[in-house]
């Protein structure tokens, strides 16, 4: 029990980097900040796309989401919001080892019915970050939407 919220906290801080995927090439600051006497792990992310032929002035990203330990599951369960008007509820399917986290959500909220989606977040070391986020629709299997290497900023 203790051993999970331990790894999410080693998520504390400011990470910045570039970011790919089906939106093109960008750049996203994420954090990760303790909150309500460290029972919370508040997040944060902006991404701004470069433009593209199809969005000719780019795109701007932002997500807000609480992290926390399920004591019934013993689990992780991320509830996010985006920008876009989306809401996933995450569970923490998968902690292969510790600095990897797989998060699931069964519906998204704004979304088709049936929609699912799915962050793959991986500590590489004290200060490298690896985020890969995917979307499913219904009857097809998850496909990489977006792909973060981020490096823990002093800031």
């Amino acid at each position: 029990m203790a051993d999970l919220w331990l790894e999410a906290r080693r998520r504390l801080g400011r990470w910045e980097g570039p970011a790919t995927g089906r939106p093109g090439t960008g750049r996203q600051v994420r954090e990760y900040k303790s909150i309500l006497r460290d029972h919370f792990i508040l997040s944060s992310d902006v991404t701004d796309w470069e433009p593209t032929a199809d969005e000719p002035a780019g795109l701007h990203h932002e997500g807000l989401g609480v992290l926390s330990f399920d004591r019934s599951s013993g689990g992780l369960v991320l509830r996010s919001n985006y920008s876009e008007g989306f809401i996933h509820e995450y569970r923490c399917r998968v902690l292969a080892d510790g600095p990897r986290f797989v998060f699931e959500a069964r519906q998204v909220e704004g979304g088709p019915p049936g929609m699912r989606a799915r962050e793959t977040i991986v500590l590489d070391g004290p200060d490298t970050l690896g985020s890969t986020f995917e979307l499913a629709m219904p009857g097809v299997d998850f496909e990489s939407y977006t792909f973060e290497r981020l490096t823990r900023t002093a800031g």
